[in-house]
């Protein structure tokens, strides 16, 4: 009876499984894309990476980079609708208004336009919206930096984001250790596996730091040796509070808390990915690349619409064709779309041919921006503006 019964059960988990599967729309991007955005670039910006939205500022986009002949940082905020430079701000690296210890790339624009900036060595800055520093404070958050365990903050892909008077920050850990082969003077890049303090949270008005205690997803192992096993993403909740931490070759989740995790979810989806480490191969003289395998799949973001209440998640599922190089193959990408409740809704397709991997996106009003495949001029910065309200929602 207890066999039968168990039949049973298999039977109808496999029937669920496969009428939720049946509801996930499968089509191609164009269904959702709504027209472009262009973003100009001036002589002195030489690369648009890692772009940032102001919460509660709608079309408002932060930019950061160095400018050449300047020790310091530049931040500049931007109106995309219509484009206009509408602030901008250096912080220098050494000076009465820098950060002591340095604070890097780690900033936050807050909402009035001031903002945050995080060093590794324990500081944290505030500056107006015109970059003047207006407070400094010391808290207890002090990184290794030795060739044997370094470990360095991470902002991109949603990892830092203010909630209340709590800052969170990434941290991702790499260890370097001896050469592998003196020859070719290759460092070994790893990270320790029972790292377990993936984000970490400061409280700007009292200083207390909060640490997350999780580790790597089950047999995460596998990408240990990779550089970019590590460079996790995230997206935060704002109707709920969730906080959720995806690794690019994993489909758990792992739902937030502060820094408590308190649930790891199996992400549904039609798609069948293959998760395979990169391979580092030289690139030119002295250097070297980290490269995907032809066949192998990476998560590239996750974000929140708070307009649809909706999940996104980008991902490379593989490259075709004979070239030798990822340059000149045909990429494939596919953008899934979650419920708020992580209910898989659609998966829409879509293929960069050009030279260009899926490099910039940012989400604000209900729209996704993701960057062409090829940038005709050199003046110009082109996206596709995604429409979220297109996406087709399942028949109950």
């Amino acid at each position: 009876m207890r066999k039968i019964l168990l039949v049973v059960s298999v039977v109808l988990m496999i029937s669920c499984s496969e009428k939720e599967e049946e509801k996930i729309y499968q089509g191609r991007l164009d269904e959702l894309v709504n027209g472009g955005f262009i973003f100009p670039k001036d002589t002195t910006t030489s690369y648009i990476y890692d772009i940032k939205t102001v919460y509660e500022r709608d079309n408002l986009i932060v930019l950061r980079s160095k400018l050449q002949g300047y020790n310091g940082l530049r931040v500049r905020v931007y109106n995309i609708n219509p484009i206009s430079l509408i602030r901008e701000v250096m912080i220098p690296y050494e000076g009465p208004e820098a950060l002591k210890g340095g604070g890097g790339g780690n900033i936050y624009v807050d909402k009035d336009l001031s903002f945050f900036l995080v060093g590794s060595l324990g500081r944290v800055g505030r500056y107006d919206s015109l970059g003047k520093k207006v407070d400094e404070w010391e808290v207890d958050f002090t990184l290794p930096t030795t060739k044997e365990s370094f470990i360095s903050l991470e902002t991109r892909k949603g990892l830092m984001y203010k909630d209340g008077d709590w800052i969170q920050i990434g941290q991702d850990p790499k260890n370097h250790l001896k050469f592998m082969k003196s020859k070719e003077r290759l460092a070994r890049v790893e990270f320790p596996l029972d790292f377990t303090q993936w984000v970490s949270r400061i409280n700007l008005e009292t200083g207390e730091v909060m640490h997350a205690d999780f580790a790597i997803p089950g047999g995460y192992e596998e990408f240990q040796g990779d550089l970019t096993a590590t460079w996790l993403m995230g997206a935060l909740d704002r109707k709920r509070g969730d906080y959720y931490l995806g690794w690019p070759y994993s489909d758990t989740l792992y739902r937030l808390k502060g820094t408590i995790l308190e649930k790891k979810i199996a992400v549904k989806s039609k798609v069948k990915f293959t998760f395979k480490p990169s391979e580092r191969i030289p690139v030119g003289r002295g250097a070297t690349a980290w490269v995907l395998p032809k066949d192998a799949s990476q998560h590239i973001f996750i974000l929140y619409d708070r307009y649809h209440d909706l999940f996104l998640r980008a991902s490379k599922i593989n490259e075709s064709g004979e070239g030798n190089t990822r340059f000149e193959r045909t990429k494939h990408y596919v953008l899934q779309v979650f419920s708020g409740k992580w209910e898989p809704i659609g998966e829409y397709f879509f293929d960069f041919e050009g030279e260009l991997d899926l490099e910039n996106w940012f989400l604000t009003k209900g729209y996704l921006y993701i960057n062409k495949p090829e940038q005709l001029t050199e003046d110009e910065y082109e996206f596709y503006r995604i429409d979220l309200s297109r996406v087709k929602k399942p028949k109950r």
